[in-house]
């Protein structure tokens, strides 16, 4: 029990399938219908609820800013809901969360600042304990509405939420187009597939959705990662629109995935394992003093680059002329088509920027229609 997968999930949930308190529940149920293993029973009980203990400190121990406020979060909502939110957003929902244990402790400081007072409590005595025990029932509010932010959603957004986390995990990444779309998805009034992707984009990492590679794109994470049907269709939609593909000076070919943040390192982790190539290189700064980090997972061998675009080639839609070009380049012995494939790649890479497309044939002497020649038959 060192540590817990990406999706927040506990102990119980990862290795057994469900929560510690669903596991007391079916105890509790066969104990009134087996009462002469009731002993027994009430030992297993004992023991889950041991090993849940064991599962809650762990948590507030992987928490790297809960030790000063240990005293305050084990007065707050402790529930598996919450554990698990704790696990996944203790960093991104640090303020609202040290706020709630900041409003506690005042409180608390204020309660025992009374019970000091010798004299008999006259109104504003009275009027300040009042003060003092709704402040820590706010305490108490922020902390789980700070975990829990899809508590705020109507019952119907909550219940289109849950739909489309059913959709993922069945056909692996899809849009919000597509999931607006689906005969699952109850056409609110007012709802469009644009706040639907807003609505997955604020409160989707509750249930486990996150952004996809693709931007406008979602997937649902489990226990074991992200929940890809299509690893292959998934990498050539990253890389179309976080990657790259060149050949450098030197002449060797290059292929990578480009990402930031939590989630970026999440996607490159997960193409890594599906597709069992490439070099990962994470927690990378932008620029110094960066707060943000960089990941990257890089293809620099032929046969990694060869394994990655004889893959992804039928599901490559913006970058499909460069991949052609490296793998003929690859296997080409000609050093002038070699050349020629490389400015291919170098001129399909910049075909988006007109001034500097321009800039490269005046530097080879060369058309734009000399450059489709030598595309033909890739």
């Amino acid at each position: 029990m060192s540590s817990f997968s990406v999706s927040g999930d506990g102990w119980f949930e990862d290795n057994l399938g469900v929560s510690a308190t669903e596991i007391v529940s079916r105890l509790r149920k066969a104990r009134r219908h087996n009462k002469d293993e009731k002993q027994d029973i009430d030992a297993l009980i004992q023991d889950v609820r041991m090993l849940k203990a064991m599962e809650v400190e762990m948590t507030l121990k992987s928490v790297d800013w809960a030790d000063e406020y240990l005293g305050e979060i084990r007065n707050f909502d402790l529930s598996d809901k919450s554990l698990k939110s704790l696990r996944k957003f203790y960093d991104s929902r640090k303020v609202g969360l040290v706020k709630a244990c900041l409003m506690w402790r005042n409180a608390d400081e204020t309660l025992k600042m009374l019970n000091d007072h010798e004299e008999v409590w006259g109104d504003e005595e009275r009027k300040t304990w009042v003060d003092a025990m709704s402040m820590k029932k706010d305490a108490r509010k922020m902390w789980k509405s700070t975990l829990s932010q899809m508590d705020r959603l109507t019952g119907k957004e909550q219940e289109t939420i849950s739909k489309c986390v059913n959709l993922l995990k069945m056909n692996g990444p899809m849009s919000a187009r597509a999931l607006f779309e689906s005969d699952s998805i109850e056409k609110m009034p007012g709802l469009t597939a644009n706040k639907l992707s807003k609505l997955l984009s604020l409160y989707g990492e509750e249930v486990d959705i996150v952004n996809g590679a693709q931007r406008g794109t979602f997937v649902k994470m489990d226990k074991h990662g992200l929940v890809l049907k299509d690893p292959y269709a998934y990498a050539a939609g990253f890389l179309d629109a976080d990657g790259y593909i060149t050949i450098t000076k030197r002449g060797e070919p290059r292929a990578g995935f480009i990402a930031t943040g939590t989630r970026g390192r999440l996607h490159c982790e997960e193409l890594r394992k599906v597709l069992d190539c490439g070099v990962l290189q994470l927690d990378q700064k932008v620029y110094k003093d960066s707060q943000r980090s960089q990941h990257r997972l890089q293809f620099y061998s032929k046969g990694d680059i060869k394994k990655l675009l004889d893959k992804i080639m039928p599901h490559l839609q913006m970058k499909k002329t460069q991949a052609k070009a490296v793998l003929a380049f690859i296997e080409e012995p000609d050093s002038m088509r070699k050349e020629e494939l490389k400015r291919v790649v170098r001129y399909s890479n910049w075909s988006d920027d007109k001034a500097k497309s321009q800039t490269l044939l005046a530097e080879w002497g060369v058309s734009a229609d000399d450059v489709a020649k030598w595309q033909e038959g890739l």
